[in-house]
């Protein structure tokens, strides 16, 4: 067994522990896996007069640089996120005067209405009551109910063709 797997092997738990305890908790086991690696590429062992030291360092170094790319990423994330939000268009504003005006031509439509049938429309479509609820409420027959609701229904589609 050579001296890098030795000196690794005999510190890989304190590597793994230090490495968390810098708060690397998720990454630590494949910080201290490229360790070996990154050293075993690099050659030279013989030279290390303390391979304990050399081996924490290079564990630190890669932390930091794991650091550094989740934090790069995180906020390339953030901006692209809010560059997405940003970029969405708004409503053209046209199409939003044209909804403006669609909208005050319904309201002069139903107010145009008699009162009870603009209730019963506004009953059903605003609040989601069924024609049974409103017509108790409004004290009519169901049937009733139903006419009113037609009616107003024709108004609205007069109105927006």
């Amino acid at each position: 067994m050579d001296r890098l797997t030795r000196s690794f092997l005999e510190a890989r738990d304190d590597l793994l522990r230090f490495l968390k305890r810098r708060g690397r908790q998720r990454a630590a086991e494949d910080i201290v896996q490229t360790v070996w690696l990154k050293l075993r590429e690099r050659g030279g062992q013989e030279s290390w007069e303390e391979p304990r030291a050399v081996l924490f360092t290079t564990a630190a170094n890669l932390g930091t640089d794991n650091h550094r790319r989740e934090t790069v990423a995180e906020r390339a994330i953030s901006r692209e996120a809010a560059n997405a939000e940003s970029a969405t268009p708004g409503p053209d504003p046209e199409a939003q005067a044209d909804a403006v005006g669609q909208l005050e031509r319904l309201s002069v439509a139903l107010e145009q209405l008699p009162e009870q049938c603009r209730q019963a429309f506004l009953l059903n479509r605003l609040d989601g009551l069924t024609h049974t609820q409103i017509a108790t409420q409004l004290g009519v027959s169901t049937k009733t109910v139903q006419r009113h609701i037609e009616r107003a229904l024709r108004t609205c589609v007069e109105v927006l063709e």
